[in-house]
């Protein structure tokens, strides 16, 4: 046998018949079933022997297959010839897995067929063409136990023909048998006859002799006739004898075949009840699933329902807030070009104050390269980099580098990042110090590092009275006092102020005293301090207060 591709066997137009098996199935069932089995091809070949196991249910798509039975002698007789869209191996299918006859392919022939397990499953997942496929196969094996019925019948009424036919052959025969015993026993007599004539006379006369030839004569054609037709009779009794021998052999064949259909038949009834009762089941645990399949669609459109109203009340939510007027405080203020303007001068004029400082990128991308250009790190916006330097050249860029390293750079346009909101507290921080009070417009911001942190405000003294001499002013005051609204206020500034109870927070990150930790003041001419405000720039070493 040869298994065939699906694809091949539908190109070539062959498909499941719907008749038979396969009566009064749905389309949908029927591809289902078509795809679920295996083609196969078979020319002259054994496809179920006597005995054996039989896993599968064929059905004959086109061509034929014999029916074979071995008898008592084990010669193979062929009881049935099957034509295309008939079915075979049920019986094994279903009772067990062993075939009551042997099946060979007359010719090429193809086939259908479909092994238990794929069966079973087939009658699960489809209910109703599960339960209509069973009945088709109960039909199939009725049909066939009728048709044995009647052959077993038709036999019967044979062997009476044959059976009268021997007993009017043996009458007969009997007949002829004493017909010629009496014969037999007229020679004898005619030869006691001629033996005692022999006794009383010793010569014969002319007339004895011809009558002495006469009888011999008659009696030699009479002795052949009877010996012809005995033998003639001994040869249709031997015939008829080796017939009834045979019409015995196969009434007890035939007899035994009928039992055994009666018991697969019993059995097939049975099986037929169960899977009825498995149809029944299978419907009911159908409806049980469309009743919840029910259910559930309905659960569904409630919660579509409650979806779409939660939907609604969101979108009505979103237009109120949208419509919502937004208070003028929360609004962030923005920066005037003169305050930018301030900022810059400012931070060129304190590069050491003012660098580094940590940015955001808020324009577009920009690609950081090494020294070479061999290497490119691209930075999205919103990336956070270190400001190094102002551009030498361009007074509006300025040098960018990664957090913790300078081996890849960058220019970067100023407005295009927030290098003035992060220098904006330094810069105010440093103009406080000096006694102006300059508002920071990027307060309240959503920003990296735009809040400013509480600073000590100038102090301020009250005039000091001494009894030596009204005119001493340079003293260093003992005691610190806030100047009052009444008072005359005098601001200065000392060379060493005392620290402020909120000193440590001036210093926290960001602010002006922490922007460097390695900053020692704008004043600080040490080595350090000489070789970095040189190399940032050429900023100036003294900057003017």
């Amino acid at each position: 046998m040869k298994l065939l591709y699906r694809e091949d066997v539908e190109e070539a137009g062959y498909d499941l018949p719907t008749e038979g098996l396969c009566a009064n199935i749905g389309d949908e069932e029927m591809k289902a079933l078509k795809y679920g089995g295996e083609w196969v091809l078979a020319r002259d070949e054994v496809l179920v022997s006597d005995g054996h196991e039989q896993r599968h249910l064929y059905m004959v798509v086109n061509g034929q297959v014999g029916i074979y039975k071995a008898n008592d002698q084990g010669a193979s007789q062929q009881i049935a010839t099957l034509d295309a869209g008939a079915a075979f191996g049920e019986m094994a299918f279903l009772s067990g897995g062993v075939a009551s006859a042997s099946v060979q392919a007359i010719g090429e022939c193809i086939l259908w067929r479909m092994d238990h397990e794929r069966l079973i499953e087939f009658i699960g997942q489809n209910g109703f063409a599960g339960g209509q496929l069973c009945l088709n196969v109960a039909g199939i094996l009725s049909g066939r136990l009728v048709e044995g019925n009647q052959k077993v019948l038709q036999m019967g009424r044979e062997l009476q023909d044959s059976l009268a036919h021997l007993q009017s052959a043996s009458a007969a025969d009997q007949q002829k048998s004493a017909a010629l015993k009496q014969m037999q026993g007229k020679v004898s007599n005619m030869q006691n006859a001629f033996k005692g004539s022999s006794v009383k006379k010793s010569g014969l006369s002319p007339l004895a002799m011809v009558a002495f030839v006469l009888a011999g004569l008659s009696t030699t054609g009479m002795v052949g006739l009877f010996i012809s037709i005995d033998d003639s009779a001994k040869e249709q009794a031997v015939a008829l004898a080796e017939k009834v021998e045979k019409l015995e052999k196969n009434e007890s064949f035939y007899l035994d075949l009928k039992k055994r259909l009666e018991g697969e038949n019993t059995d097939m009834v049975d099986q037929t009840k169960s899977l009825l009762l498995e149809n029944e089941n299978l419907e009911k645990k159908i409806s049980r699933a469309d009743d919840d399949i029910k259910d559930l669609r309905d659960e569904v459109r409630s919660l579509e329902r409650e979806l779409s109203n939660a939907k609604d009340d969101i979108v009505r939510a979103q237009r109120a807030v949208a419509a919502r007027p937004v208070a003028k405080e929360t609004a962030a203020p923005q920066a005037s070009p003169a305050f930018i303007k301030s900022t810059l001068s400012w931070a060129r004029a304190h590069v050491t104050l003012a660098f580094p400082s940590e940015i955001v990128v808020v324009g577009s991308a920009i690609t950081l390269t090494d020294r070479s250009q061999k290497v490119k790190v691209p930075v999205k916006t919103g990336g956070q980099l270190r400001a190094v330097r102002f551009h030498p050249s361009a007074p509006d860029y300025i040098v960018v580098a990664q957090k913790h390293s300078d081996k890849f750079l960058a220019t970067i346009k100023i407005e295009n990042s927030n290098f003035v909101e992060v220098v904006a507290p330094k810069y105010i921080n440093f103009m406080r110090s000096r006694g102006e009070n300059i508002k920071n417009p990027y307060v309240g911001k959503s920003s990296n590092n735009t809040s400013v942190p509480a600073t000590t405000p100038a102090k301020t003294f009250a005039p000091l009275t001494t009894t030596r001499s009204p005119t001493v002013t340079a003293q260093r005051p003992s005691v610190e006092k806030p100047a009052s609204s009444t008072s005359k206020v005098i601001q200065s500034k000392p060379l060493q102020p005392q620290k402020g109870e909120d000193f440590l927070k001036a210093t926290a990150p960001g602010s002006m005293m922490n922007s460097d930790p390695n900053d020692h003041g704008r004043s600080c001419v040490c080595k350090d301090c000489r070789a970095k405000k040189m190399a940032n720039g050429g900023g100036a070493l003294f900057p003017n207060p």
